[in-house]
């Protein structure tokens, strides 16, 4: 446990802000009323990332702080907190109207968010050691400007 306790929890973080980034297809940014830059689409999203981050890093001190953890205290976190916090991340962030020439970037970081968040919710190990199954919707995530969601 504590490759968890010094290397997971931060894995677990990171794998939720790269989360918190994706979602799926957003269908209002064909209305023109719903336009917004890309800057602001990653402010946006930043925001919605932080905000959850910090109910998630509350969470983790809260369960983790009391020294090694069980494997229950970890499989509560996950599936109680980080998972939950993950997906309102993504739902969120779908609900943001899209930037207009940017559908195929935000798709792809949302795509890869959401097969990391059913990986997750499948396999809740894979949250634990050195696997990551947010790992490609972070490197996306990031490279957009979303570095609160793909920490």
């Amino acid at each position: 446990m504590k490759v968890w306790k010094a290397g997971a929890c931060s894995l677990l973080i990171a794998a939720s802000l790269g989360l918190a980034a994706c979602g799926s297809d957003d269908d209002s940014s064909d209305d023109s009323s719903d336009s917004i830059t890309k800057a602001e689409f990653v402010a946006q999203a930043n925001a919605i990332c932080a905000e959850s981050n910090k109910t998630i890093a509350a969470a983790e001190k809260e369960a983790f702080s009391g020294g090694q953890p069980s494997q229950a205290d970890v499989d509560s976190f996950i599936n109680d907190t980080l998972l939950p916090e993950v997906e309102s991340q993504i739902k969120g962030i779908e609900e943001l109207p899209v930037p207009e020439g940017e559908e195929e970037q935000v798709s792809a970081i949302l795509e890869a968010a959401n097969q990391g968040l059913e990986e997750g919710k499948s396999d809740p190990a894979s949250l634990q050691g050195n696997g990551d199954p947010f790992a490609e919707a972070n490197k996306l995530a990031n490279a957009y400007g979303m570095t609160e969601c793909g920490g």
